[in-house]
C-alpha cells in the first residue's frame, strides 16, 4: 500500500518523541519511540483492516441481532481473538423472542414487460412463502376508483401512491385491504435512491405478522402508478421473500477479549464497536468497519513483543440496532467494573477517518499525551482535542452512552458526517462504500491511543467530569414561544402563561432555542426573564432557591471560574 509522505515521515517524528510520565523525566518503555514505530508501522504498512471487513460482509453479510448470520459472525471474531492469544468470552445478554433470517429473495414486473425492481422489506416481517405472481392494483384516489376495484383485489399487489389520496378514500380502501386477502403492499421508500431497514424485534411465534409489506424505490413506484393508470394491459407483479422465523427465546451474546495488562490488569482500557447490523444490505459501515478496526488494533497489539501495563479489553456488542442492548447488559452486568475503566474508545460512525475526541480540563494533560503520536501521524487527517465543560450523559444513539450515564470517561469518535445519511441503514451500506485509507488510518489511531491510555501512570481524569442536571423551567415551547405551563415547577410559580413569549434571560436578548439554555444555567439560583404578553413587556423571576440540584451547579460553576 502507497503510504503518503506525511505517514512515511512519522519515523523521523517518533524517533524525537519522548512522552512524559507523571513522576518520570523520561516515558515509561512501553511508550517509547521505538514501540510507537511498531505500532505505526504494523498498522499503516501491514494493514489487514480491509481483509477484516472484507470476511465480515461478504462472508458473514447482514449481521441481524438473533440472526443465524450473526452468530456465525461471532463464533468467527472469537476464533480469530483466540488465535490473537487473547482471553476470550462470548458473553450472553439476554434473549429475543423469535429469531429472524433472510434468504435470497427477488421482486419484479412480469407483465407487461419485465423489470427487476429494487426494493427492501421490515426486518421479523413477513415473507411470501414462495414465488407469489398476482395484478398490480393501484391505490384508487376517488370513490368511483374504489368502486371499482373493489372486485379485483383478492390475490392482488397493491401499489400504494407516493402522494396518499383523499383521506376518506384512504381509509375506506385501507379497511378493504386489511379485510380482503391481497398478496401484500407496496409503498415508497423514505427518499430518491434510498431504502431504509428497520424493524420490531418483540413478536411472537404463535402470533407472527401476516402482511406483507414491501418498500420499492421511489423513481420506480411512480413509473408503476403511471403504468397500473395507463396500462392497456394487466400489470403483473412477482415477489419471492424467503423470510425465515426460528422459534425463541434466541440467546444473544457480546465478543469480550482481553489483553491482560502487566502492572494494572483489574483496570482497562475498552476498545468496542458493535457487530449486529440492519439485515438490508452488508452492514459494512454500520458498523463492520468499527468492528474491523477493533479487531485490527487488537492484533497489532498483541502482536508486539510487550505487553500493556492496563489490560485493553476489546468488545463487540450485538443489539445495538434495536436499543443498545448488548452494551446496557453489559454495564448493568458488570458494576464492579466500571470504577476500573478508565476509558471507553468506541468507533460507530462510519468509514470517514477519527478526527478528533472531546475531553474535559481534567482530562487534557492526559490526552495530550496520549494523542500526540495521533497527532503526528498524517497531516491529511488532523486530529483534534475538543474542549468541554462536561461529557453527556442522558442521551446517545451508540454503545458508549450506557457508559457516560454511569459516570465513565466514554468517547464516541469525532468523524465527519459526510456521506453517513446516505448508507446508514440503507441499501447503499455495502462494502465498496468503505474507504481503506481512512480504514487503515482509522486503525491506527485507534491502536496508538489504546495502547497510550493503557500505559499511562493513572486512569483518565473523572473529576467534574459530569454536570450537574441542567435548569429547566417547566414549559412546553414553539420556538421561543410558551404553549404550555406545568404546574408546580419554575414557570407556573413565576405566573407564565401559555402565549408568552420569551424575549431576554439576565438582561441579555434571547434570539433562539440554541441560546435559552445556556442563557439559563448562568448565575445565581433567581433568574430574571423578559416575557411578552401580548402588547405587554413584563419582568419575572425563575426561582431554583429549592431545587435539590442547585448546591451542586454552584461549585460546578465555581470550579469553572464561571460567572454567579
Amino acid at each position: 500500500m502507497r503510504l503518503h509522505t506525511s505517514a512515511r515521515l512519522l519515523p523521523l517524528l517518533l524517533a524525537g518523541l519522548t512522552l512524559p510520565v507523571q513522576g518520570q523525566d523520561a516515558a515509561h518503555p512501553n511508550v517509547s519511540a521505538e514501540i510507537l514505530r511498531q505500532i505505526q508501522t504494523e498498522a499503516i504498512d501491514n494493514s489487514k483492516v480491509q481483509e477484516w471487513l472484507w470476511t465480515i460482509t461478504q462472508e458473514y453479510g447482514p449481521r441481524l441481532t438473533g440472526s443465524k448470520l450473526l452468530d456465525r459472525a461471532q463464533e468467527w471474531a472469537v476464533k480469530e481473538f483466540e488465535e490473537m492469544g487473547l482471553e476470550v468470552e462470548l458473553e450472553q445478554w439476554g434473549t429475543f423472542p423469535v429469531g429472524f433470517d433472510r434468504g435470497p429473495s427477488y421482486g419484479k414486473i412480469v407483465s407487461p414487460m419485465e423489470k427487476d425492481l429494487v426494493f427492501q422489506t421490515t426486518s421479523w416481517s413477513m415473507g411470501t412463502k414462495g414465488p407469489r405472481r398476482g395484478p398490480a392494483i393501484a391505490e384508487p384516489q376517488t370513490a368511483e376508483e374504489l368502486e371499482a376495484v373493489k372486485e379485483k383485489l383478492v390475490g392482488a399487489w397493491v401499489v400504494r401512491r407516493v402522494e396518499r389520496p383523499d383521506r376518506k378514500v384512504r381509509r375506506e380502501f385501507d379497511k378493504l385491504c386489511r379485510e380482503t386477502a391481497i398478496l401484500g403492499t407496496l409503498r415508497a421508500g423514505p427518499e430518491n435512491d434510498l431504502l431504509v431497514t428497520s424493524g420490531n424485534h418483540m413478536v411472537k411465534y404463535g402470533d407472527l405478522p401476516k402482511d406483507v409489506k414491501i418498500q420499492v424505490l421511489r423513481g420506480q413506484l411512480a413509473d408503476l402508478v403511471e403504468l397500473c393508470d395507463s396500462s392497456e394491459e394487466p400489470v403483473e407483479l412477482e415477489f419471492d421473500l424467503d423470510h425465515r422465523f426460528t422459534k425463541g427465546p434466541i440467546p444473544l451474546y457480546n465478543v469480550v477479549a482481553t489483553l491482560r495488562g502487566t502492572e494494572f490488569p483489574d483496570e482497562y482500557v475498552f476498545v468496542q464497536a458493535h457487530i449486529d447490523a440492519w439485515d438490508g444490505a452488508e452492514g459494512a459501515c454500520d458498523n463492520g468497519t468499527g468492528t474491523s478496526t477493533a479487531l485490527e488494533a487488537a492484533r497489532i497489539l498483541s502482536g508486539l513483543d510487550v505487553k500493556p501495563r492496563r489490560s485493553i479489553r476489546f468488545l463487540l456488542y450485538s443489539g445495538e440496532e434495536q436499543g443498545l442492548y448488548g452494551s446496557k447488559k453489559y454495564v448493568e452486568n458488570h458494576p464492579e467494573l466500571l470504577p476500573k475503566i478508565s476509558v471507553v474508545l468506541n468507533h460507530d460512525h462510519g468509514t470517514n477517518y477519527l478526527r478528533g475526541i472531546n475531553a474535559t480540563a481534567a482530562m487534557r494533560p492526559q490526552f495530550e499525551r496520549v494523542f500526540a503520536p495521533v497527532q503526528a501521524l498524517n497531516s491529511d487527517f488532523p486530529f483534534t482535542i475538543h474542549h468541554v465543560d462536561a461529557i453527556r450523559v442522558g442521551g446517545g444513539s451508540s454503545d458508549h452512552a450506557p457508559f457516560c450515564n454511569v459516570g465513565v470517561p466514554a468517547f464516541h469518535w469525532d468523524q465527519s458526517p459526510e456521506g453517513y445519511r446516505f448508507i446508514h441503514h440503507t441499501q447503499h451500506d455495502v462494502f465498496s462504500s468503505a474507504s481503506p485509507e481512512q480504514q487503515v488510518h482509522s486503525a491506527a489511531v485507534i491502536s496508538l491511543s489504546a495502547w497510550g491510555f493503557a500505559n499511562e501512570d493513572e486512569m483518565v481524569d473523572r473529576t467534574d467530569m459530569q454536570a450537574p442536571p441542567q435548569r429547566k423551567m417547566g414549559v412546553y415551547l414553539d420556538g421561543l414561544s410558551i404553549r404550555r405551563v406545568l404546574d408546580d415547577t419554575p414557570a407556573g410559580r413565576a405566573g407564565w402563561q401559555a402565549g408568552d413569549e420569551i424575549l431576554a434571560v439576565h438582561g441579555e436578548e434571547i434570539d433562539s432555542r440554541r441560546e435559552l439554555s445556556p442563557a439559563l444555567q448562568r448565575g445565581g439560583p433567581e433568574v430574571p426573564v423578559r416575557l411578552k404578553r401580548g402588547d405587554e413587556v413584563i419582568e419575572t423571576v425563575l426561582d431554583y432557591s429549592d431545587d435539590p440540584d442547585e448546591e451542586a451547579r454552584a461549585r460546578w460553576r465555581e470550579r469553572r471560574g464561571q460567572d454567579g
